[in-house]
């Protein structure tokens, strides 16, 4: 997979790079700057280092926000002077809660360039902006997100941009949308603890993540739910900062939770039923257990323990929904309904034996399988036809030929299992109906000849070749389904739903 970060490199004018060499870098140093500003040892060092932050927003992203987002710049700017009155009061908690004001609100700026870029098919313009994203969210490293092959596609053909606009927007409020909800969950974990200060901290970025989602929610849903659910993120950061006892907060925050959820669920466009939410609460979860996870453990060890915390909160909650759950899962389809709950363990031993997060990831994807056949079932789940499951393949293996280059063997090897255990197998039947041949050539290519190539340490030229191979089968494969992968979707979907889902649903007692 190709640096984000070097190819924006390549494309900055002279006179950005004489400053910081990428938008990422000068999000980042804005953020060390503020950090600073709040460890130093006297104020006019803390003054010194805001006034580093203030050039750096004049310098590279007060012009875009003004020119595209007046709002944001008021709110960086009102924060500016607010974190200045505070360093000078010595009140370094509340400055922290502002830096987050700023430290998010930039996102914001960066996406609404990104929308721009892509509005005028400027692919210099996206590369550029999207850098704080990469820099930020570590997106590159994301096998799932097709976002990451449409960039090699636009970087090999500038043209092809106007081809994925919106995976490239639509992933990225993913990212938003998740972390809405997220930092609820996390306010309410740091209350399980005790720590109000933590919960104040991840409020505040919910409500300044949720800014970039905004705009979505009321295009998709009208703006009185947009606003209800603007309204629900403030109440958060209302809520803890209230004299309300821990307990109570925990129980306002739990019911706001359920508000935000039911909404994001409304904008998925999803199953908003009780058993549609649950498995949605616990699909989300499983994802973040991932990302956080990745973060906080290497080598058998933790290095980032506030995200390891994190990645045990979510999977307690989406173990809970599970449990709460189980007997409608188990009416909807019994062996799916085992095989998440052995997941669900499985993820905890892990977990708790800090073990390979490639493991984590593996895991995950198959616990994802189960909830998208439950999904299915219960009638909430959005289709997903053949093309999906190869654009994820190729995607993997793409991942995979530059983790095998850059020397992570074992990376690649889960990157290619990946591809063919949790994407594959949804490939085939399709494309046996009409290319038998094919069909068996990759399946032997990917699950046989490249895995085993990658443990015998063959040349990264060679695992090259091989992969190219696949990936130019994998085409040939998208061009002789067109019909008949849909059609196969359709007819699982219509099979299942209308003979088992439909004659279960209303009978089903649920709790959330």
């Amino acid at each position: 997979m190709f640096s984000i970060l070097v190819l924006v490199g390549g494309i900055i004018p002279s006179s950005f790079a004489a400053t910081h060499s990428t938008l990422g870098d000068a999000w980042s140093s804005i953020k060390t700057s503020l950090e600073n500003a709040e460890k130093a040892a006297n104020i006019d060092d803390s003054i010194k280092h805001l006034n580093d932050a203030k050039k750096t927003y004049v310098d590279h992203f007060q012009s875009a926000a003004q020119e595209l987002d007046a709002e944001s710049h008021d709110l960086i700017s009102t924060a500016f002077t607010d974190i200045e009155n505070l360093l000078k009061e010595g009140n370094i908690d509340q400055a922290k809660l502002e830096r987050q004001v700023v430290d998010k609100t930039i996102y914001k700026i960066a996406f609404v360039k990104i929308e721009q870029a892509l509005e005028n098919n400027d692919s210099d313009g996206l590369f550029k902006w999207y850098d704080v994203m990469e820099k930020k969210f570590k997106i590159s490293e994301k096998s799932d997100f097709q976002s990451n092959l449409a960039f090699e596609k636009i970087k090999a053909n500038s043209a092809e941009l106007q081809n994925h606009s919106e995976t490239i927007t639509g992933e990225l409020l993913g990212i938003f949308k998740l972390k809405t909800i997220e930092e609820i969950e996390e306010a309410i974990g740091a209350l399980e603890n005790d720590n109000v200060a933590d919960a104040k901290k991840f409020a505040y970025e919910g409500l300044y993540y949720y800014r970039t989602l905004h705009p979505s929610i009321e295009a998709t849903l009208g703006p009185e739910s947009a606003n209800e659910l603007l309204h629900e993120m403030e109440e958060v950061i209302e809520v803890v900062e209230s004299d309300m006892s821990i307990d109570e907060m925990k129980d306002e925050l739990n019911h706001i939770l359920d508000e935000v959820e039911l909404i994001i669920r409304e904008y998925e466009g999803g199953d908003t039923s009780e058993v549609g939410l649950a498995l949605s609460g616990i699909y989300d979860r499983l994802n973040l257990v991932e990302e956080e996870y990745a973060a906080a453990v290497t080598d058998g060890k933790i290095v980032d323990q506030e995200e390891y915390d994190e990645t045990v909160v979510f999977l307690a909650k989406a173990t809970e929904l599970y449990e709460e759950n189980k007997d409608a899962f188990t009416e909807l389809s019994e062996t799916d309904s085992v095989n998440l709950a052995n997941h669900l363990k499985t993820l905890n031993e892990i977990i708790t034996k800090f073990e390979s997060p490639s493991k984590v990831s593996i895991t995950v994807g198959k616990a994802l399988n189960n909830i998208s056949t439950l999904q299915e079932l219960s009638g909430g789940a959005v289709e997903t036809d053949v093309f999906g499951y190869i654009d994820n393949i190729q995607s993997l293996l793409t991942q995979a030929k530059a983790e095998y280059r850059n020397g992570n063997s074992q990376k690649a090897y889960d990157l290619v299992s990946s591809a063919y255990l949790d994407n594959y197998e949804f490939v085939e039947d399709p494309l046996g109906e009409v290319d038998h041949e094919l069909m068996e050539k990759i399946e032997v290519n990917m699950r046989e000849e490249l895995r085993s190539l990658i443990q015998s340490n063959a040349s990264p030229d060679v695992i090259d070749a091989k992969v190219d191979l696949l990936l130019a089968d994998l085409e040939v494969a998208r061009s002789v389904v067109p019909e008949f992968g849909t059609i196969a979707m359709l007819i699982l979907v219509i099979s299942i739903v209308s003979v088992v889902a439909l004659m279960k649903r209303n009978t089903l007692a649920i709790k959330i």
